[in-house]
């Protein structure tokens, strides 16, 4: 009998697999336990594995030098990680780490590539989440390329916020994120971020209360984020 969290059943890109081809393939994977803190694969790794996360969260980073690192997203569970060597072979593109404890299914790449060639549902989900995904590195890029610090940091805090169900002109960032996390994201320091942020809070744009930060004026923020002020 599977350990608990040793099932692809909550994969949402294998949703489709019934419940005996579902059943094969998790005798056909590797299943991994770790830690939060632990590297589950480095940028550069060499291996096709694809990796299935069924339990935990974890964080997708690129490393341009030793001393800096740029989070490109948090995968929760029932992601995956690493298809991208598994459909080309190269090198891992990224480095991932394990925010919490988590439980993982390594896939081989051989595995992977019978369930897209024999499951075209399947296939056509991957097809789709790729898309996406690539879009959202386009606009980081774009964000990158065009926009202060100061720009780059207010997008980060609209793009991780939620609507206010009391109050249509507010919004909730919840939990706060650190700083050198929104640092490490639009690629600044901690300490722009900081000053930043206070300045939000000056113009009244931002407040803190337990576990969330209030964006008070998401229309007025959204203003300044496509000013070049």
């Amino acid at each position: 009998m599977n350990k608990p969290h040793e099932t692809l059943e909550r994969i949402g890109l294998l949703r489709s697999l019934n419940a005996a081809d579902r059943a094969k393939f998790e005798k056909r994977c590797q299943w991994r336990h770790a830690r939060g803190k632990e590297w589950l694969l480095e940028q550069n790794d060499v291996g096709t594995d694809i990796y299935f996360l069924t339990s935990g969260v974890v964080r997708v980073l690129i490393t341009p030098s030793p001393d800096r690192e740029i989070i490109l997203g948090d995968i929760e569970a029932g992601g995956y990680f690493g298809e991208m060597a598994a459909i080309d072979g190269q090198p891992r593109s990224a480095g991932i780490l394990a925010i919490t404890d988590a439980t993982i299914a390594c896939m081989s790449a051989t595995v992977f590539r019978e369930i897209i060639h024999n499951h075209p549902d399947v296939s056509e989900q991957l097809l789709q989440q790729l898309v996406t995904r690539i879009r959202a590195l386009d606009q980081r890029v774009n964000e990158f390329s065009s926009m202060h610090v100061k720009n780059r940091i207010y997008a980060e805090l609209l793009r991780r916020s939620r609507p206010d169900p009391t109050d249509e002109r507010r919004a909730l960032v919840s939990p706060p994120p650190v700083h050198s996390d929104i640092a490490a994201r639009v690629s600044t320091r901690r300490e722009m971020v900081a000053r930043e942020l206070k300045a939000l809070e000056r113009k009244g744009l931002l407040s803190k209360r337990r576990g969330a930060f209030v964006i008070n004026n998401v229309p007025e923020l959204m203003q300044m984020l496509h000013s070049d002020d």
